[in-house]
């Protein structure tokens, strides 16, 4: 969709000078269901497949279960079905479970803990549903394991979350300041205006970029007639819960 291709194409931007990305650091926060999940798919086979050395990527999500879950059901599902099935072999063992290129790069999860990270070098990480993320534990887990690394990228995506969401709030903070500054940063954020008219499809045209593509819009007003106010808020207009 037309959203993916600009984030894709922002956050991969190389600079001319240097011949590196220039950001070390993407956030994006979008309504559910707008296909942030291919996103980032995408994103990790381009980052195992498009850099001239062997690439590590590790993805978390809420829990590692909800992480295993989304890698195996919906990641390795869809790969198995592509065109590259025959570039990988996955290994499903409990604890180790990654999917390893051809290459020699290595696409695998972990643990939402301090630790995750620890003993390995990434170049790639991903930090997705950071809306459950109460502390930065992993931020300080990822980062340093990238510092020796050329071109490390780390995302931090998701829905908004509630005001118990200490880190996605803070990342949509920080990426609001910066917004028209040079940073390490790209920032991303498809959100309603918080005054507008929620029962108004014209609200959710604002801050639904797979509205029309992949979400229909009488699906959103049937949601729209049997969720509560502030979960259809949260939910499809990206909205703090609070």
């Amino acid at each position: 969709m037309p959203w993916q291709q600009y984030v894709a194409d922002v956050a991969m931007e190389i600079d001319e000078t240097t011949g590196q990305l220039v950001y070390r650091e993407v956030v994006l926060t979008v309504p559910r269901q707008s296909g942030k999940t291919t996103l980032l798919l995408a994103v990790m086979i381009h980052r195992c497949l498009a850099f001239p050395t062997r690439q590590r990527v590790t993805y978390t999500a809420q829990t590692r279960s909800d992480a295993r879950r989304k890698w195996e059901d919906e990641h390795v599902a869809i790969l198995n079905r592509s065109p590259l099935s025959s570039f990988y072999e996955v290994r499903l063992a409990n604890g180790s479970e990654a999917v390893k290129w051809a290459n020699g790069s290595i696409y695998s999860i972990a643990s939402v803990t301090e630790k995750s990270g620890h003993g390995d070098t990434v170049d790639l990480g991903v930090i997705d549903e950071a809306f459950a993320q109460t502390d930065d534990r992993l931020e300080q887990a990822f980062k340093p394991a990238m510092i020796t690394r050329q071109q490390p990228q780390l995302w931090v995506t998701s829905t908004a979350g509630t005001m118990e969401s200490v880190y996605l709030n803070g990342k949509i903070d920080t990426g609001r300041s910066l917004v028209g500054n040079t940073s390490g940063m790209a920032y991303f954020e498809w959100s309603a205006d918080p005054d507008a008219d929620v029962d108004d499809p014209a609200t959710w045209y604002s801050c639904m970029p797979a509205l029309g593509h992949t979400v229909p819009q009488t699906a959103i007003a049937a949601d729209r007639m049997t969720m509560k106010k502030a979960d259809f808020k949260r939910a499809y207009l990206n909205l703090r819960y609070e």
